[in-house]
């Protein structure tokens, strides 16, 4: 199955726990407006990593623009095209260095290196856990059938972090919780058959062996000896 989806393997085990299948990452790719909120996603937490990346305030200030770019190059060609870091460090550089177009005689600059290509395959898989969660979490409201101002104001806006997801979603949860079983319904994992059979072996009776013995033919032997 690995080489019918004609993806590195190791790319698709990395995202298997987005997936049904306990082995192969089957997700959906980025779209263009999912990569320009990515970009901006992992180009801030790229930057405060290293004090001469360019970007922060200083000498390269004037590069943020390239470099979101080039991020959002790099996630392009990481998330939708599925090539790997060293591919594109090797044959890619081009995409990832800036010079000024109006003074051919500026040198390039470069504004990834290698590490930093490496923490925006970190970064954007964390960002694609995220986009999940947020879209499982879009779902649970439409589903309660609410209009809640403060949420849809003041939290969801601010969903940046996976932990969020998880606090906003416990919140809605406790705030609803008369809603939440007719919401929550219509989930299903493909193994919740499975877990719902497990669970009835595992639950204990409340009656005890020897009053299941004495309704059997066990006990009726007793009696005549």
């Amino acid at each position: 199955m690995m080489r019918a989806m004609d993806a590195p393997e190791r790319m698709q085990l990395a995202t298997s726990s987005l997936s049904e299948n306990a082995t192969l990452s089957l997700h959906s790719q980025l779209t263009e407006e999912d990569l320009g909120d990515a970009a901006m996603w992992v180009t801030q937490r790229l930057l405060p990593q290293k004090d001469d990346s360019p970007g922060i305030d200083g000498i390269y200030q004037h590069l943020n623009g390239p470099l979101v770019l080039a991020v959002t190059f790099v996630l392009r060609q990481l998330f939708v095209e599925e090539y790997e870091v060293p591919y594109i460090w090797v044959h890619k550089r081009d995409y990832i260095s800036h010079s000024e177009p109006h003074d051919p005689r500026s040198s390039r600059q470069e504004l990834l290196n290698l590490t930093q290509l490496w923490d925006i395959y970190t970064l954007g898989q964390k960002y694609r856990s995220l986009l999940e969660r947020r879209k499982t979490l879009s779902t649970f409201y439409r589903r309660l059938q609410i209009q809640d101002a403060y949420y849809e104001q003041e939290i969801e806006p601010k969903l940046d972090s996976v932990d969020v997801v998880a606090d906003a979603t416990e919140w809605l949860s406790l705030k609803y919780k008369d809603k939440k079983q007719d919401a929550t319904s219509e989930f299903r994992f493909h193994d919740d058959d499975e877990l719902e059979v497990e669970k009835k072996r595992k639950t204990p009776s409340r009656v005890s062996a020897y009053e299941i013995a004495k309704k059997t033919i066990v006990s009726k032997l007793a009696e005549v000896r």
